[in-house]
């Protein structure tokens, strides 16, 4: 997949000032993002506590390591995963040094078949614009959560106002449920639930995926 857009994402924070700028500043820049940060967090602490103490869970790409907090809350075993080496380095000391974070490319996840009861993907799906690549990579992660799995992951919705005024403007506007779904079942995977952030205001939409 030379030239596709999850190369261009895997190029994106690859020296320690892109990675710092990211902790420092993506969700601290406005209300408007803080009031989405906190709202992305209540959606991901809910579906880990439905996971119960004692599972274990992939948050990939788990960049600086913003959602690694909720994992200790939830008493859900966190494993940290991104490709970007000084993301990593941020995601292990806001996790503490006894966690266990992985260089690694969502299209090729090193771990077994079934190693995790569940998956966090958060802002990954909609920078990827290759159906095939979405695909691919909810292909691994449906491989590495096993039958009894359930994978969380985010997407960005065609049909709100921003997606409306990106697609007058000629930008990706993100994606219809109904492409979403596609997505879900090329993977193998069915929707199980929809959670959007905002119903008409916010592109961001939390995807519950679970086995057929």
């Amino acid at each position: 997949m030379s030239d596709s857009t999850a190369d261009g994402f895997k190029r994106r924070y690859e020296t320690e000032a892109d990675a710092e700028v990211y902790r420092d500043e993506r969700f601290t820049r406005s209300r408007r993002w803080r009031r989405i940060d906190r709202q992305e967090q209540q959606v991901v602490r809910r579906f880990l506590a439905s996971l119960g103490p004692g599972a274990s869970a992939l948050d990939v790409p788990c960049g600086a390591g913003r959602l690694a907090h909720l994992f200790a809350e939830t008493a859900v075993g966190y494993t940290g995963a991104d490709v970007a080496l000084p993301m990593l380095a941020l995601a292990l000391h806001a996790a503490g040094g006894s966690a266990c974070v992985v260089a690694a490319d969502a299209l090729q996840l090193p771990f077994a078949d079934g190693t995790f009861d569940a998956v966090v993907s958060v802002r990954l799906m909609h920078r990827i614009l290759e159906r095939e690549a979405r695909a691919a990579m909810l292909r691994e992660m449906a491989r590495v959560t096993g039958p009894r799995g359930t994978i969380l992951v985010t997407y960005y919705r065609r049909w709100t106002l921003r997606g409306l005024r990106k697609w007058l403007s000629g930008k990706f506007p993100g994606l219809s449920l109904a492409e979403v779904g596609e997505d879900a079942r090329q993977a193998g995977l069915r929707v199980a639930g929809v959670i959007p952030l905002g119903r008409w205001t916010e592109q961001q939409c939390f995807i519950r995926l679970e086995h057929p």
